[in-house]
């Protein structure tokens, strides 16, 4: 062969393997920019949510413990009927209505100091003519109120969705200091005997107003609860 010939076959050689690897190579680019953005996003998309008072639907219950001066918000954010709650079995022919609940500050410019969840009450339409109120053994009332036992202490950290897996205990008697605007998630348990019908079922709680007549505590709906 001429030597004459061998640049130009040298050139044509260089512009194919050229032209080869910048085809392969855009590609491969285009894959792993579209499996891992650079912006971390997927990383956001996979990992756990915890969200703000503000996202959990429902309405919210402004409740005051007795002997305090600063209320707390409430929404239930899970209704579960469940033999047992927080290491408490409930007794022969009763079940706990299990409420889940996010609690925040009232106020938007200040935090809480021992924010309790013991005094909340759950309300149920007395359909069955109980006479339900210990006070008084022989009126039969409209509603009837029930205590809360088990009541959890507020924890924050607890993913949304994860808190029927988490561990709690039957212990709110120090309460926890929430920062402004933080979210904690705890739990009540309300005991009712079987077969209690469970439809429009109340969260009602004290305020500095009222803090001992249970008929004037302000409440609002809960779901059914889920299992019965």
């Amino acid at each position: 062969m001429s030597t004459r010939f061998l640049p130009a076959l040298v050139a044509g050689l260089a512009l194919l393997v050229t032209a080869c690897s910048g085809d392969g190579g855009g590609t491969g680019t285009a894959a792993t920019s579209g499996d891992s953005p650079s912006d971390g996003s997927a990383t956001t998309r996979s990992g756990p949510k915890y969200s703000q008072f503000a996202d959990f639907p429902g309405q919210a219950l402004v409740t005051t413990e007795p002997g305090l001066d600063q209320a707390i918000q409430v929404k239930a954010a899970d209704v579960v009927w469940t033999p047992e709650l927080a290491g408490q079995s409930a007794k022969a022919g009763k079940h706990y209505v299990a409420v889940y609940v996010a609690v925040t500050g009232a106020l938007a410019d200040r935090g809480v100091q021992r924010a309790k969840i013991k005094y909340l009450q759950l309300r149920r339409n007395n359909t069955t003519g109980e006479t339900c109120d210990p006070y008084y053994p022989k009126e039969v009332p409209q509603h009837c109120y029930t205590e809360a036992w088990p009541a959890s202490d507020l924890r924050t950290g607890i993913a949304d969705k994860t808190w029927r897996e988490a561990t709690w205990s039957a212990d709110s008697l120090m309460g926890k200091d929430l920062d402004r605007g933080e979210t904690a998630i705890g739990v009540v348990g309300f005991s009712l005997p079987d077969g209690t019908n469970t439809d429009g079922l109340q969260l009602c709680g004290p305020t500095k107003e009222t803090s001992v007549d249970t008929s004037r505590f302000p409440c609002v709906p809960i779901p059914k609860p889920e299992g019965v």
